[in-house]
């Protein structure tokens, strides 16, 4: 994990899964609690965003790691906005695998 990111507990997993389906621009409205987290989200939405439109081979390879937490819909426009922001979390982070399964557990999101 990169030192200077905030660390991803529970809450913040949630905060930051609570808008899969919000725009960039629609989070940006939003305000929360530390500027850091408030940046952090906008960052992943536009990393989500990119990844959702330029990279589905690379989002649908998490689809078989994380399906036994999430149990996602095959061919589901959602299901790839949930795995393009998993995307922009394991790189930003620099999450292994491994990791990013440990992570994502504490995801109590659901939508």
């Amino acid at each position: 994990m990169k030192n200077d990111l905030p660390y991803l507990n529970k809450e913040r997993l949630d905060m930051i899964f609570e808008h899969v389906y919000d725009n960039a621009e629609k989070v940006d409205e939003h305000k929360f609690n530390e500027e850091k987290l408030s940046h952090l989200l906008i960052t992943l939405k536009s990393m989500q965003s990119f990844n959702f439109r330029h990279r589905p081979d690379d989002t649908h390879q998490l689809l078989g790691l994380l399906d036994s937490i999430f149990n996602f819909d095959r061919n589901s426009e959602g299901t790839t906005l949930w795995l393009s922001l998993i995307l922009a979390i394991k790189e930003l982070y620099g999450f292994s695998d491994r990791k990013l399964l440990t992570v994502m557990k504490k995801v109590s999101i659901r939508k």
